[in-house]
């Protein structure tokens, strides 16, 4: 019983101490924007916070997707010239898995890899 208490005690203690922060604002990320797929950025996630560029949503956002290629109109770029896309002008990125990549932008495509939507 007193196992369990604590238990409970010490979830209740973790769930209020989060900021939930993504590191580039001092700003929270309201439960609706957190709801998002774990595969795809929203512009409403997008919108919720201060971004310079693609680059930033990205490591912010999903720490956890790899630092791979990306497909912004059909071009492939790399991870670092997400830099370059102002965040004003994306309406969404998805993480493709390499399958996913194949069928859409053909056999050459052998990664995981991110398509941006302007």
């Amino acid at each position: 019983m007193r196992l369990a208490s604590l238990v409970i005690a010490l979830f209740l203690t973790a769930c209020a101490s989060g900021s939930g922060s993504t590191g580039m604002t001092s700003e929270g990320i309201s439960g609706t924007a957190r709801q998002g797929s774990t595969n795809v950025i929203s512009a409403e996630e997008i919108k919720a916070q201060t971004f310079q560029n693609a680059w930033q949503a990205v490591i912010s956002l999903r720490p956890s997707w790899p630092q791979v290629p990306a497909f912004v109109r059909n071009a492939r770029i790399s991870f670092e010239r997400l830099q370059e896309i102002r965040i004003e002008d994306v309406k969404e990125i998805r993480m493709l898995s390499r399958e996913q990549a194949r069928v859409r932008f053909g056999p050459d495509a052998q990664q995981t890899i991110l398509v941006v939507t302007k």
